[in-house]
């Protein structure tokens, strides 16, 4: 991302590290999209409160996974699902509505309460400073933005999401090691065929990946090495183990995942869009008059605004300008009863931060 005017609240991540204790290390593998959520499920619930803390990985098959709280038919099409053959996973972790690349590294941190850890933003305070030594095993200088993504210049190269499942506080992220949004973008919920053509275009800028930025991705080995040096350092002892153990592999088989209820009436996470990014949405209305607005903003400037009442050059005007700027902006540049409309319209419209 280019806009040399955002700043990020400075994080207390680097003022922490996990005290000395063994963690249990497995490597699941490459499973279906319903078992690598069905695998961290029963892992949380079968681990006891006195447990050692567990971190897994596993690839999945491509599919799109939406937050514990969100109503899949507000966020996702399901006759585009349907027709992409992409399987839809209503997961038991919080969060929005989330791509899993067949080519993205998964991981899921389960700290049963002998740990102390009970709130998501305590896991990634002390979690996030060994994320961080991952990637830059590879020569990536990530960093911690807001309480969920990381971020290498302007670029996301991941984020997470938390709950407490069984006695365990779980939290999930991903390494977006490769892979595209193509399936992503038609498969959710959009307004208009326009909107997905911008909406593709702005993830392909505004999220990244290792393949983009390495010039070889690092062997499966390789990266779990890098993990256990990461914890090391971080004062854990990291016991790699081949296999879960039978009561776990039991859990797993027997876990429940909430079905995907498309009936279900609720809203949508970011109401007319979607979140891009750590302070980035993208959102579209339209009026039954035939006017529409589609608007980008970022880290309280719009990045950019599509409107039916504008040309191209006063859509370029306002690129970059503060949400008070923009609407004097439109005050000079409209007459009157015009101006105030679609003042209207733009302020509800922009989102700026998640309810």
């Amino acid at each position: 991302m280019t806009n040399p005017t955002e700043t990020t609240a400075a994080s207390p991540v680097h003022r922490f590290s996990f005290s000395k204790g063994a963690l249990r290390l497995l490597d699941l593998g490459h499973l279906s999209a319903v078992d690598l959520h069905r695998a961290y499920l029963g892992l949380a619930e079968a681990q006891g409160e006195s447990d050692p803390p567990l971190l897994i990985l596993a690839s999945a098959e491509d599919h799109l996974s939406v937050g514990a709280a969100q109503g899949v038919g507000a966020e996702l099409d399901r006759e585009a699902c349907v027709a992409a053959g992409i399987p839809v996973v209503q997961r038991p972790l919080g969060g929005g509505t989330v791509w899993v690349d067949r080519h993205h590294l998964n991981y899921f941190l389960i700290l049963p309460r002998q740990t102390g850890i009970r709130r998501p933003a305590e896991a990634m305070a002390r979690f996030a400073p060994i994320l961080c030594a991952w990637h830059r095993s590879f020569g990536l200088d990530v960093r911690l933005v807001g309480d969920q993504d990381f971020w290498l210049d302007r670029q996301k190269l991941g984020g997470t999401g938390a709950a407490s499942i069984g006695c365990s506080l779980v939290l999930g992220g991903s390494l977006l090691l490769d892979g595209d949004w193509g399936g992503f973008v038609r498969c959710i919920a959009a307004p208009s065929a326009d909107y997905r053509v911008a909406l593709r275009r702005i993830l392909e800028e505004s999220l990244g990946s290792w393949a983009r930025h390495l010039p070889r991705l690092p062997a499966r080995e390789a990266l779990g090495a890098a993990l256990r040096e990461a914890l090391a350092a971080a004062g854990w002892d990291p016991q790699v183990e081949d296999a879960p153990r039978a009561r776990e592999v039991q859990a797993m088989a027997q876990a429940e995942l909430e079905a995907a209820d498309w009936q279900q009436p609720g809203r949508r996470r970011v109401a007319h869009g979607i979140k891009i990014k750590n302070g980035s949405f993208l959102t579209e209305r339209h009026w039954p008059d035939g006017s529409f607005l589609r608007v980008w903003t970022e880290a309280g400037r719009y990045r950019r605004v599509w409107c039916s009442a504008w040309s191209q050059d006063g859509a370029r005007a306002m690129a970059g300008l503060e949400r008070q700027a923009a609407l004097q902006f439109l005050e000079h540049s409209l007459d009157r009863e015009d101006a105030r409309l679609w003042q209207a319209r733009l302020e509800a419209t922009a989102v700026w931060a998640e309810d």
